[in-house]
């Protein structure tokens, strides 16, 4: 099985701001979600592992600044201890690389542009590879408001203007966690596609972090992305989910026209809700068989998986 996920929170995990981590915690092998130990049993495996901005407030520019670097410190010293099974891309040309030296494939991404403050710290996220950039986390900041505080609050001017300076650098802007104002916002700021790296659909779960069939179209019209999430309030308001759940999801988004915009972006390592019989990233076998107990095809079902997010790298890194 091949398996490209557009969202995890590995490296802030690793970075262990919290000072919870068990010892010898490593990229490698860990107690957490994702490893490239457990990654070993895929066929090809890429993975866009984000910096998060954190769980309180960034306090100020230097707040900032320290959390960006020290992440990526994290994701530098782990990608470099496993060189031999990992390469971090960058570009189009790095994941055809990493695909054909049957290596992991790593891409960084930034949840929460609080951390990009200065040109100083772009400077440094663009210099690292980061190629994808969500523009809110759940707080109102200095460039707009998360969903999560106030659906109806939009990007300010400084969020304007940084994400026209990202989509102008290559950068690809994610609006998983964004308000939905901010959403539109983003819309009538810059003409690329637009990505939702970790959001189902709220037609079939009603939750401010999902997406609306407008915004999945305009998506579909932007020839962009949606990873499926599997935390669990935004698959169902029942306590617990299933794999067909999930599916359900995507069956929605593909009623929609949007079978090719579609992936996963589980958020292992950014929650600890998911579907019934699913623990951490071997889990995506769960969902493979649950999409087959559908009747989708095997080519259906490896688009979802990775050949969907690996054509968008292909052609727009």
């Amino acid at each position: 099985m091949r398996y490209f996920d557009l969202h995890c929170d590995t490296i802030y995990r690793l970075t262990d701001f919290e000072q919870r981590l068990p010892a010898g915690e490593n990229l490698l092998q860990n107690t957490g979600h994702v490893d490239l130990r457990r990654a070993g049993s895929l066929e090809q495996y890429a993975q866009v592992f984000a910096l998060f901005c954190g769980y309180q407030p960034v306090a100020s520019q230097q707040d900032a600044h320290q959390r960006l670097t020290r992440m990526l410190d994290t994701a530098r010293s782990a990608f470099a201890a496993n060189g031999s099974r990992l390469r971090h891309c960058t570009c189009a040309a790095d994941f055809l690389e990493a695909q054909a030296q049957q290596q992991a494939a790593a891409f960084l991404s930034i949840e929460g542009a609080e951390l990009l403050q200065t040109e100083a710290d772009l400077q440094l996220a663009l210099q690292a590879g980061v190629k994808i950039v969500t523009l809110t986390w759940n707080f109102d900041s200095v460039y707009g408001c998360g969903a999560s505080t106030d659906d109806a609050a939009g990007l300010k001017p400084a969020g304007k203007q940084l994400a026209k300076t990202l989509a102008q650098r290559g950068v690809f802007l994610d609006v998983s966690h964004l308000s939905a104002k901010g959403f539109w916002d983003l819309a009538d700021c810059i003409d690329a596609p637009i990505l939702a790296t970790h959001s189902n659909s709220r037609t079939v779960c009603n939750h401010p972090r999902n997406l609306t069939d407008e915004q999945f179209c305009e998506i579909i019209r932007r020839g962009g992305l949606v990873g499926i999430n599997f935390y669990v309030p935004f698959v169902t308001h029942r306590r617990t989910a299933t794999c067909d759940m999930v599916v359900r999801h995507i069956e929605h988004f593909c009623e929609l026209g949007g079978a090719h915009n579609l992936c996963i972006g589980a958020d292992w390592d950014g929650c600890d809700r998911f579907p019934k019989g699913i623990s951490d990233m071997t889990g995506i076998a769960l969902l493979a068989e649950a999409l087959a107990r559908r009747n989708y095809s095997e080519q259906q079902i490896a688009g979802f998986l990775y050949d969907n997010a690996a054509r968008f790298v292909q052609t727009n890194f």
